[in-house]
């Protein structure tokens, strides 16, 4: 082989894993098959827990949770999720899931604290045995620009509204994965 048609072959090589995802670099998991599993994670016991003044945001009447799974950057994982409302406070809603979490089996990873400027939006809980489970604090523009969800009008409550989701991740065989 002369040496331009060399140059060539390293080049296609080194430039087509960027272009196509890393595709000639063999097998990765995918979403074929994980019916079963996504399934199983929309019913995760942890993913039930809830306030008792939360209520559902953006899902069909009777839709247990939003589950799908997803096939990222070479990559796939499942994903199940709930959105909600609550009339009351960050602290009310943080402070249930600190007694309602460890009382189902998961324990919080870190400080249940918003920490400096009360800033932190994002707590995750891990299970020896069982996919985590977070909980993120979100705007309602947030729920509007990711998620497609119109919240609904406002609280008239005195306590205002806090608007979360409580989701898990697993990987494709339905096997934890624990927090980041």
């Amino acid at each position: 082989m002369h040496m331009p048609s060399l140059r060539l072959l390293f080049a296609v090589l080194l430039v087509s894993p960027a272009l196509g995802g890393c595709a000639l670099f063999g097998p990765y998991p995918t979403c074929e098959g994980t019916e079963s599993a996504v399934a199983e994670l929309a019913k995760l016991p942890g993913l039930e827990l809830r306030p008792e003044r939360a209520r559902p945001v953006g899902a069909a009447p009777g839709a247990m949770a939003t589950a799908s799974c997803t096939a990222d950057s070479g990559d796939a994982y499942l994903t199940a999720e709930r959105l909600y409302s609550y009339d009351g406070s960050r602290a009310e809603v943080l402070e249930y899931y600190g007694r309602a979490a460890p009382a189902a089996g998961w324990r919080p990873v870190g400080s249940l604290d918003f920490g400096p400027d009360s800033r932190a939006v994002l707590f995750c809980f891990e299970s020896k045995d069982r996919p985590s489970i977070t909980l993120q604090f979100l705007s309602a523009q947030q729920l509007r620009d990711i998620h497609g969800v119109d919240p609904g009008p406002e609280s008239t409550g005195s306590g205002g509204r806090t608007l979360f989701s409580l989701s898990a991740e697993a990987a494709t065989d339905g096997s934890r994965i624990g927090c980041v």
